[in-house]
């Protein structure tokens, strides 16, 4: 396919590295939407609400708190999916908002979308092997009574466990990529998207639904005394009296601080966008793919929060929190996965619960790595940074510096959360969301400053005189610095005003330092007689 700019002008190739990107449209719009519900981390997510609710959300009701943050989300949804049907290319809100706004823009704010991902990545290695594998081996040791099983579990949680795991799991991530590109990932996430809907979703709810609280005390009984303590929920609930916890009711405020938990799914769903130059255009691909995403997120949590508090009520949800793990046989408390598992009454199902919780937490590494090059990717091919990040690999049509890259800060990233504890679980979101803001402004301005763009596009409507995209532009504006605003008063944000300043101090000096590389690149490139500005006047090549 030829590129043409806003006027219809043929693309001048010599502004890129090259005429073609090299990358072929190997998705489906299927690939797209199982992209986004996995990479926006529901069952993750629905996990990290309940470890957080004692110390920060106790008396927050989840299924008001997702919908609000859904609420925040939806315009940036359908945002999204208009800007990628507009600029199909690789590389999401860097050519939108070096399009829309200025290219120093579209860079710092990608760039700093990109080193946020590049920390988040710790958790993902982590927790891969704490919460996959470790809860496996300590499930088996709550059946089975094998303190064999409790050792091999423990050592997932070391540091040395941590950062090895987690190592690995990131180099088997970029041999997808180097062996089999895009189409091999594509087949694997099909086969992970599978195994993640039965295990971390179909069969915990199923459990909820045919199961009770005194069932799941009972199973919790059982696997406690293979633990080595009779009696073990209501050890745990005396733990839990005795460091002080008491239930409380209904609250409107931290159920609204709460919402900071869910923007992790909601304010994130729209990530296919980075990759829409490999995505086979159709005219609904995008808003089948991204809002459909959201439909399917809160559906499923529609379903999953009522029938797992059916059985492991708030109550529980917050003892566990205080309670001394040790009071009732564990070595730690429980997530979701492994409580799930406990309730199901059988190692086999739990296996599969764990098993389908554990998928996604390995499938988000391919998929960020993904993400993550094609931005660094988009960057070169515009001749921000060096061609080298932009050559892809003609047999498996991979950029596999790019790749390579990545999976250095991944295995950085690793090693940060598994040895020390400057970041929180949720302390990136905050970072994250900025950039959004830029894309928001991005929807906002398009139809003034690339009309023939937006006239050219499906999208190319008014409503009570406003340009379509402009109001849904404008819509998600409001919805993202809604979200940032309850980040900053959270302070189970890990990014509060009031708890952690300097995450905000952090997020600026990100922007600074990218809009020097930016301003040090755009000198380097006018003295080798290339103006990288011109390209950002126009679409890149495909």
């Amino acid at each position: 396919m030829s590129a043409v700019d806003t006027g219809g002008r043929p693309a001048s190739p010599e502004l890129f590295t090259r005429k073609a990107t090299g990358l072929v449209r190997e998705g489906r719009t299927v690939d797209a939407l199982f992209y986004n519900v996995m990479w926006s981390s529901v069952a993750l997510t629905f996990g990290f609400f309940w470890l957080l609710y004692s110390f920060y959300y106790d008396g927050s009701n989840a299924i008001l708190a997702f919908l609000i943050a859904a609420c925040l989300g939806l315009p940036g949804a359908f945002l999204y999916a208009m800007l990628a049907q507009i600029m199909p290319r690789t590389g999401g809100d860097y050519v939108f908002n070096s399009r829309a706004l200025h290219p120093a823009i579209g860079f710092a704010a990608n760039a700093s979308y990109c080193f946020w991902l590049a920390v988040v990545y710790g958790v993902y290695t982590t927790y891969f092997a704490s919460y996959g594998i470790g809860a496996f081996a300590h499930m088996m040791a709550g059946y089975t009574g094998s303190g064999g099983w409790v050792s091999f579990g423990e050592w997932f949680s070391t540091e040395a466990g941590l950062f090895i795991t987690g190592t690995v799991a990131v180099l088997v991530s970029a041999a997808i990529f180097v062996i089999g590109g895009v189409r091999l990932f594509f087949k694997l996430q099909v086969g992970a998207f599978v195994l993640y809907m039965t295990g971390a979703f179909l069969l915990p709810a199923l459990v909820g639904l045919f199961g009770s609280e005194t069932g799941f005390i009972s199973n919790f009984n059982e696997y406690g005394q293979n633990l080595g303590v009779a009696h073990a929920f209501q050890s745990m609930q005396h733990s839990a009296t005795e460091a002080g916890y008491a239930q409380s009711g209904f609250n409107f405020t931290t159920t609204l601080k709460s919402v900071s938990v869910f923007w992790f799914i909601f304010g994130f769903i729209y990530s296919s966008n980075y990759f829409a130059g490999e995505i086979r255009l159709k005219k609904r691909t995008h808003m089948l793919s991204i809002p459909g995403a959201v439909a399917v997120a809160v559906v499923v949590l529609l379903i999953l929060t009522p029938l797992y508090t059916h059985i492991v009520g708030y109550a529980t949800n917050g003892a566990l929190g205080f309670a001394e793990p040790a009071a009732y046989g564990f070595t730690s408390a429980p997530a979701y996965p492994e409580l799930m598992a406990i309730a199901s009454g059988s190692p086999v199902w739990g296996t599969i619960i764990i098993a389908g919780f554990s998928a996604g937490l390995l499938i988000w590494l391919p998929q960020t790595m993904l993400l993550v090059s094609r931005s660094m990717f988009a960057w070169s091919f515009d001749r921000i940074m060096p061609q080298k990040l932009s050559y892809v690999e003609p047999r498996s049509h991979s950029p596999i510096f790019a790749i390579a890259v990545v999976s250095l800060l991944a295995i950085a990233s690793t090693a940060i959360y598994a040895f020390t504890t400057w970041f929180t679980t949720l302390s990136v979101l905050l970072g994250l969301s900025t950039t959004m803001l830029f894309t928001a402004l991005s929807g906002v301005v398009l139809p003034f400053t690339q009309r023939a763009m937006v006239e050219s596009s499906p999208y190319n409507r008014r409503v009570a005189g406003i340009p379509l995209i402009s109001l849904v532009g404008g819509l998600a504006l409001l919805g993202f610095s809604g979200a940032i605003a309850i980040l900053l008063w959270d302070p189970g944000s890990g990014a509060s005003l009031s708890a952690n300043p300097g995450k905000l101090e952090l997020a600026v000096l990100v922007y600074i330092v990218a809009l020097a590389i930016y301003f040090i690149s755009r000198a380097v490139r006018r003295s080798q007689g290339i103006d990288i500005e011109l390209a950002h006047a126009e679409l890149p090549p495909e």
